[in-house]
């Protein structure tokens, strides 16, 4: 396969490179990454202003590494286009944090893999607590694995794949999950050195999660595989509207 590896967390991210060290045995890697740190980009372009674009040092294992000064969503679309390959599977991560329930609204990595799949390339991205687990690596290789032997990218969304809490030595085992409901809810705090300056002060709001949730993996120590659509349409809701006309 040609596979295109990228990430929000820029080109330096430890993340990108465990990435390509897994999948060096499934086929011939490329990797389109931002210049610099992209969290939270979603899945933003750059529509108006150019691009700087830059071949930079091979990764080991890849065949070709561009640097892209924009989002991630921008280097994922460099990669499609300036790499002149036909790819089979894009790969986003492994990000410096979890991106679960909400987390996916706001993520890079995720709006990364959904990118790919608006240009009809499966795609899968992953998530871990932080980059420092000592399973990390050698997870990352089976779960991968699994996931391309059985072909289990292959339908009309992709697939958000989350590790579990720092708390745990390893994961429990592997589920297949659905997207949970906890958010970050943050509140502006004026900056007592400038009049019209705030910063953000964040916390977690949770609920009750149900155990074949994203956030019930991620806090019971199991690896989360979530099927997400790039469809929002409320179905329910549409027949509802429709039957009422």
């Amino acid at each position: 396969m040609n596979i295109l590896i990228v990430n929000d967390d820029g080109i330096e991210s430890e993340g990108i490179k465990i990435l390509a060290r897994a999948l060096t045995p499934h086929g011939k890697l490329y990797v389109a990454a931002p210049a610099n740190e992209q969290s939270g980009k979603s899945q933003s372009i750059s529509l108006k202003q150019t691009l700087k674009i830059e071949n930079t040092d091979l990764i080991p294992g890849t065949m070709r590494t561009i640097k892209v000064y924009g989002s991630p969503a921008d280097a994922v679309r460099a990669g499609l286009s300036l790499f002149n390959v036909e790819f089979d599977l894009v790969v986003s991560g492994i990000n410096n944090g979890a991106n679960i329930a909400k987390d996916i609204l706001y993520s890079g990595t995720v709006g990364s893999a959904k990118e790919a799949k608006i240009y009809g390339i499966n795609a899968i991205a992953f998530s871990a607590d932080n980059l420092d687990l000592d399973y990390l690596y050698d997870e990352t290789i089976k779960t991968i694995d699994e996931i391309i032997e059985n072909k289990l990218y292959e339908f009309d969304g992709i697939l958000n794949v989350n590790f579990p809490r720092f708390t745990f030595e390893k994961p429990k085992g592997v589920i297949f999950t659905k997207q949970g409901e906890r958010y970050y809810h943050s509140e502006f705090i004026k900056k007592t050195s400038s009049e019209n300056e705030y910063y953000l002060k964040g916390s977690i709001t949770n609920f009750n999660e149900d155990e074949d949730t994203d956030v019930w993996a991620y806090n019971n120590g199991y690896i989360s595989i979530t099927p997400l659509t790039l469809d929002n349409t409320n179905y329910k809701i549409l027949r509802k509207l429709t039957n009422n006309l």
